[in-house]
């Protein structure tokens, strides 16, 4: 974010960065997803959006997984239909070609100005991800055929080529749009604007989660209850770190002592967040495409299902070991080790180098299975709370009761949280040397 000298009134600052987080990914953002793309039936893709008359198929589980993390921006047919999930994957990729590029490595360490130019590479590829993307879900409207007897198509346009270039030209524009209001939260508003992006969108989907329980107040307090303890056991794990002591070496000059002290390396629970469910959910998708489409006749169909135990199995399998792919390619431990070396830090009882890492490694892989387990218990537990008899499926009870999305929203929420503590704690040092309630405007501090 960019460097903001601290107002005299810190509250009028928070509210005030507030506002701007409000009005941008609230209002804008919110306006912007009932925008439609011109040539679109919006009852057709309404209802395959929805899976009314087992309309679509794979295309139809494709853009209902996508749909919630949007917003409801696809089945509104919007500008926004992409949402931030390009940038999201260029993000990725670029996170994990600079630990396999060297001059990708190098361009990280260089400070603000290597991450500069690695946003510059990414906001690159998202255009080229933009591009691609909408290329494939324009193509796959224009070939689409409704299957009721009406025989209603997805597109209205008379010419289909043209249909496929202006939706490339909108959607592009409207995800680079929205790449840009995001950037304008992270610089003057709260917290990351990306992050705030997703979470808003899935927000979006709360008010439909209580509906559908009628004069059922039990129901509705129990689905509660369930809730809140999945929320505290989200805010247990996403907050818990493995600290592991570092020490200084000591030496002596004369009569003074220099070095000995000491400080911590956090090691998260979860150190991977949401991204291998990122990397484990479009994979079951295309596994359940070929399945549905070649499987048939061997019962395969019937593992990748969604709702059925196989699919769970698998979708959690698949987390557990996207889990260890991702920590193993973005955390260096040799880098570590020789980062702790040449700063003077160890840990006590073990040699510096080799014996650091394995340490290091073995404290690693064990907090990552746990974490892992956990996430992949949180991604399953819609599925699990749908094929249950508990009485708490559906739309709304699947919302408030676990998946990626509630973890989404806490992390962000958290992270939220801390961004305002920080910037209330920052303007409190500020005034120290400026008298009450007065910060000093000669250095600025960055939010």
């Amino acid at each position: 974010m960019a460097d903001h000298d601290l107002s005299e009134n810190p509250v009028r600052e928070l509210l005030r960065r507030f506002l701007i987080t409000f009005l941008l990914g609230v209002v804008v953002y919110r306006l912007g997803v009932f925008v439609p793309i011109p040539d679109i039936n919006g009852d057709v893709l309404q209802r395959l959006v929805d899976g009314k008359d087992n309309a679509g198929g794979g295309l139809g589980e494709v853009l209902r997984y996508a749909n919630m993390f949007n917003g409801g921006a696809i089945a509104q047919a919007s500008i926004f239909g992409l949402g931030i999930t390009p940038y999201i994957s260029a993000s990725i990729i670029f996170q994990l070609l600079a630990f396999s590029i060297p001059s990708l490595k190098t361009l990280q360490k260089e400070g603000e100005a290597g991450r500069r130019k690695i946003n510059q590479y990414t906001r690159y590829a998202t255009l080229v991800i933009c591009v691609i993307q909408s290329a494939v879900a324009a193509t796959a409207a224009a070939r689409y055929h409704a299957g009721d007897a009406a025989g209603q198509v997805l597109v209205t346009a008379p010419s289909l080529t043209w249909f496929v270039v202006q939706s490339v030209l909108v959607i592009t524009t409207g995800s680079m749009l929205l790449l840009w209001i995001a950037e304008q939260i992270t610089r003057h508003g709260i917290g990351n604007g990306v992050s705030i992006i997703i979470m808003i969108g899935i927000l979006s989907y709360l008010p439909a989660a209580f509906t559908g329980f009628g004069p059922d107040l039990a129901k509705f307090l129990e689905v509660a209850i369930f809730a809140l303890i999945i929320i505290a056991a989200i805010v247990v794990v996403v907050q818990a770190v493995r600290r592991i002591t570092l020490e200084a070496a000591r030496r002596v000059e004369g009569n003074k002592v220099y070095g000995g002290s000491q400080t911590t390396l956090p090691l998260k629970l979860n150190q991977a967040n949401v991204i291998p469910v990122i990397f484990a959910s479009p994979v079951m998708v295309v596994l359940g495409m070929a399945a549905s489409r070649f499987g048939q006749g061997y019962g395969v169909d019937q593992i990748f299902a969604y709702g059925e135990p196989g699919h769970r199995y698998l979708f959690a399998a698949l987390i557990v070991a996207f889990t260890y792919f991702y920590i193993s390619v973005t955390f260096d431990l040799f880098d570590l080790a020789n980062h702790f070396k040449q700063s003077g830090f160890f840990i006590r009882g073990i040699r510096p180098g080799k014996s650091t890492v394995d340490y290091i490694q073995a404290i690693l892989i064990r907090i990552t299975f746990v974490g892992a387990i956990f996430l992949a218990v949180i991604a399953v537990l819609p599925e699990t709370i749908g094929a249950s008899s508990l009485g708490l499926a559906g739309r709304g009870g699947n919302l408030l009761l676990g998946g990626t999305g509630l973890m989404i929203v806490v992390g962000v929420s958290l992270d939220v949280m801390q961004k305002v503590a920080a910037f209330l704690l920052a303007s409190q040092y500020g005034g120290l040397d400026g008298g009450a309630g007065k910060v000093a405007k000669r250095g600025g501090k960055r939010f």
